[in-house]
C-alpha cells in the first residue's frame, strides 16, 4: 500500500508539473506570431500559430485527431467573433483544458484523500470536461452575439427609421449606422456592398456567414433585398420589429433582475441566519462552558 500511494504521489506530481508547464507555454505563444510573414520559395506568405512553435502544433495536431470538430469550424469561429484566432489554437486548447482540469482533479482527490478509484474517476472527468470546454466556449460566444445584435436592433432599427423619415437614402441611412455596435457593423457592411453594385444576394450571403444571424436579422436583411429588386423601404414594417424588439429587451431585463432579486433575497437569508447563530449561540455556548456542561 506504501508503494502504491509513493506511486501515485509521483504519477501526481509529474502530472501537475506537465500541466504547469502547458499552462505556461499556452500562454506564451505571442499573438503577433499568428501574423508574422515568412519567406518560400522566393516568395511570402502568412505564418500560424502552429508553425510559430512546436509545442503548440503539436497539440493541436493531438486534439484533431482525438476528435476532428464536425461542421465548419472556420464558420464557428468566425460567428464566435474569433474566440479563437485559427482552428490550430481551437485545437491545442482542447489538449491544454484537458491537461489542466485532469491535473486539478487529480491533485485535488489526492489531497482530500479520495481513494485511487474516485481520483482516477475525477482525472477522467477532469479530461472529458477539459475537452469540451472550447466546444462550449464558441456555443456561449456565438449566443452572446445573438443576443446582442438582437439587443442593438430594438434601438438601431429605430434610428434608422428617423433617418429614412427624413429623406435620407438606404445606403447612406445605412451607412451612418456603423457606430451603433455590432448591428451598425453590419449596417456598413450592407452599405458598402450597395455602394460597390454588389449583388444583394451576394451581401446578404456575407452578412449571415459573419455574424449569429437571429430570425430577427434575417427578417431586416430580406426587407432591404426587397427594396434592391424594385420595392420599396419597408419603413413601417423596421418600426414594427424595432417596438417588438425593445419589449423583448425590457422583458429579459426584468427577468434577469427577478432572478437576481432571488439570489440577493438567498444570500441576505443566508447572513442573517449565520448572524442569529452567532448571537445566540456564541453567549450560549460560553454560559454552559461557565457552568461546566462541556
Amino acid at each position: 500500500m506504501a508503494f502504491l500511494g509513493t506511486t501515485t504521489l509521483v504519477i501526481l506530481s509529474a502530472l501537475f508539473g506537465l500541466g504547469i508547464f502547458l499552462i505556461f507555454a499556452a500562454f506564451a505563444v505571442p499573438s503577433v506570431m499568428g501574423n508574422r510573414v515568412i519567406e518560400e520559395d522566393g516568395g511570402i506568405r502568412i505564418g500560424n500559430i502552429a508553425e510559430a512553435q512546436v509545442l503548440s502544433a503539436m497539440a493541436a495536431d493531438m486534439g484533431r485527431a482525438i476528435q476532428r470538430e464536425k461542421g465548419d469550424l472556420h464558420g464557428l469561429l468566425r460567428k464566435s467573433g474569433f474566440l479563437y484566432e485559427t482552428p490550430e489554437e481551437y485545437y491545442a486548447r482542447r489538449i491544454y483544458s484537458s491537461v489542466t482540469y485532469a491535473v486539478l482533479a487529480g491533485v485535488g482527490g489526492y489531497f482530500l484523500d479520495l481513494g485511487y478509484l474516485v481520483t482516477a474517476g475525477l482525472v477522467t472527468g477532469g479530461l472529458l470536461y477539459g475537452f469540451s470546454l472550447p466546444a462550449r466556449s464558441i456555443q456561449k460566444a456565438i449566443k452572446r452575439r445573438r443576443e446582442r445584435i438582437q439587443d442593438e436592433m430594438g434601438f438601431g432599427l429605430e434610428q434608422l427609421v428617423n433617418l429614412l423619415n427624413t429623406g435620407t437614402s438606404l445606403s447612406d441611412a445605412l451607412s451612418q449606422m456603423r457606430d451603433f455596435g455590432l448591428f451598425g457593423k453590419i449596417c456598413d457592411t450592407v452599405s458598402s456592398g450597395l455602394q460597390t453594385s454588389k449583388p444583394i444576394d451576394k451581401i446578404v450571403d456575407d452578412v449571415l456567414d459573419s455574424v449569429p444571424a437571429p430570425g430577427q436579422l434575417k427578417e431586416f436583411l430580406g426587407l432591404i433585398k426587397q427594396s434592391q429588386v424594385g420595392g420599396e423601404v419597408q419603413v413601417n414594417a423596421m418600426k414594427t420589429m424595432a417596438r417588438m424588439l425593445r419589449q423583448r429587451l425590457s422583458n429579459r431585463i426584468m427577468e434577469i433582475g427577478g432572478q437576481a432579486k432571488v439570489k440577493a433575497t438567498l444570500v441576505n437569508t443566508m447572513i442573517i441566519v449565520l448572524a442569529s447563530l452567532i448571537i445566540i449561540g456564541v453567549p450560549g455556548l460560553a454560559l454552559f462552558l461557565t457552568i461546566g456542561w462541556f
